[in-house]
């Protein structure tokens, strides 16, 4: 399919006032997708506690890429922290003496949870070699396939250099239903947004154990979905996430069927076929990965970050406080947080499609209230903020962002902005899914630096075309891919899963 039919998604997808009024509609609680995959509990299993001791590394440094000059070894200790922290469940809420409502470690919206991950391991000390699912509320792999299956990975992916070569490679997935449930046909997007946000947990993560990581996106999507037992439908891959070097994987062996009954999502469980349709439109096949792959070239990087400024605070510290912010204090924040927060999470992400660091965003901003900048409009570079117009936009913000006073009250409102026609011309249909997945990862290394600095942050939804308005600037237009506001808030913290 020509990148026609992605575009049709994303124009048939957009919010507006007319149409946020139009699809209102209230929530059928009592068929609420279940937030967990389960697979019937006489699977083997291995249990992954909590690590003690948190990596000396700080978070403003881990984002940026900067870790230990070498590597710790990866085993079943470093795979708990890696899983437990990119993506477990740390927080809870009771809502009745037996209930309660448990947070992970990103931010998701809705609460709703839509992505799962899978663990292809070869012989890690403590961890057999095998096909895992990882289960955030048990903290467990749960055992789906023994053996060394990481030479599928290498076929699928048309040997990308980094998947040979890496002893763990974790595979992201999307199941449509959970987002869908509250977001409709538009939660196609929020399942790239949730793997983004944990990918920046897990890059952040391997930089501070001084492993290697790189997201792989060129893939034959049916031999990923043959390997992990899902249909492509309800449940489709979305990402891959090489972890670690200096291994070599065997040949690919035979994969046979993989029937595993878990339990139901829901009563009913919809089909939305515009969700199904925009995953299907960048869908891969074995001969196609390769040529896909060389299609683009890769995006400049800057030079390596030195030492990042502003406090040092430890990278797992701050992801156990993460949350994402219920109002904001209307405060200002300081100018040098706003460029540590957003110098870092630009840096560039290690990717198949571009290895030297891709850099697919491009933020703009609403600055509302940020000492020693100027309010009104603004574009970061890379490297400085640069004022597009000047003035008090903070309604301008609100209005935006859905008409939510999180955008007016924070104090500096970030529009995570991509040239899609130029990611759709070099990459394909398939170029949604990075634009997408981009914006998540930039937005939850965001999130990590706001909390760094003790600030507030939370994702939110907006207006396309009328942030696309606001923010032309004389350029091809840009379109918005995420939300993400931050500034000062009073948090409360809830406790400890």
């Amino acid at each position: 399919m020509s990148p026609s039919g992605i575009l049709a998604y994303h124009e048939a997808s957009k919010h507006s006032p007319e149409s946020v009024r139009r699809s209102s509609r209230g929530l059928d609680w009592a068929n609420k997708p279940f937030p967990y995959k389960d697979y019937p509990r006489g699977l083997p299993s291995i249990d992954l506690p909590m690590p003690g001791v948190p990596l000396p590394v700080s978070a403003l440094d881990a984002v940026a890429g900067l870790g230990p000059s070498s590597a710790r070894e990866l085993d079943a200790g470093e795979l708990g922290r890696l899983l437990n922290y990119g993506a477990g469940v740390m927080r809870k809420r009771p809502i009745s003496e037996t209930q309660a409502m448990y947070f992970r470690t990103y931010a998701s919206a809705g609460g709703l949870y839509p992505v799962e991950v899978y663990a292809v391991t070869g012989d890690l000390p403590g961890v057999g070699p095998g096909l895992y699912h990882y289960h955030p509320r048990r903290r467990a792999l749960v055992a789906l396939r023994a053996g060394d299956h990481r030479g599928s990975l290498v076929e699928a992916t048309a040997s990308e250099p980094a998947v040979p070569e890496a002893p763990l490679t974790l595979v992201l997935t999307g199941i449509p239903w959970r987002t869908a449930w509250k977001y409709g046909a538009r939660g196609f997007r929020h399942l790239y947004w949730d793997a983004g946000m944990i990918l920046a947990n897990l890059l952040a993560l391997a930089a501070a154990s001084g492993l290697p990581a790189r997201v792989v996106m060129g893939f034959d999507d049916a031999a990923v979905e043959r390997l992990l037992g899902i249909d492509g439908r309800h449940e489709f891959p979305l990402c891959l996430l090489t972890i670690g070097g200096g291994s070599t994987a065997p040949a690919a062996a035979e994969v046979p069927d993989l029937a595993l009954a878990t339990r139901p999502l829901s009563a009913e469980e919809i089909e939305y076929p515009q969700i199904v349709a925009a995953q299907d439109s960048g869908r891969l096949q074995a001969g196609e990965v390769a040529g896909w792959r060389g299609s683009g070239a890769a995006a400049a990087r800057p030079a390596l970050l030195g030492a990042a400024p502003g406090p040092h605070d430890l990278l797992e510290n701050v992801i156990r406080r993460r949350g994402s912010a219920r109002s904001f204090d209307r405060k200002p924040m300081p100018v040098d947080a706003l460029t540590s927060m957003l110098a870092p999470a630009t840096s560039g992400v290690p990717a198949d499609y571009a290895p030297a660091g891709s850099r697919l965003v491009e933020p703009y901003l609403i600055a509302n209230r940020v000492d020693g900048l100027g309010a009104g409009a603004y574009r970061f570079d890379g490297e400085k903020l640069q004022l597009l117009a000047s003035g008090d936009f903070a309604q301008e913000a609100a209005y935006l962002c859905l008409e939510q006073a999180l955008a007016h009250d924070a104090a500096a409102t970030h529009f995570l902005m991509v040239d899609l026609e130029k990611v759709l011309g070099r990459f394909g249909d398939r170029g949604y899914r990075l634009a997408q997945l981009e914006a998540g990862i930039v937005a939850g290394r965001m999130y990590l630096g706001a909390e760094a600095h003790r600030l507030g942050a939370t994702g939110l939804t907006f207006y396309d075309d009328d942030v696309t308005r606001f923010f032309a600037d004389g350029d091809r237009p840009k379109s918005c891919m995420l939300v993400l506001a931050a500034g000062p808030a009073t948090r409360h913290l809830l406790p400890l899963a």
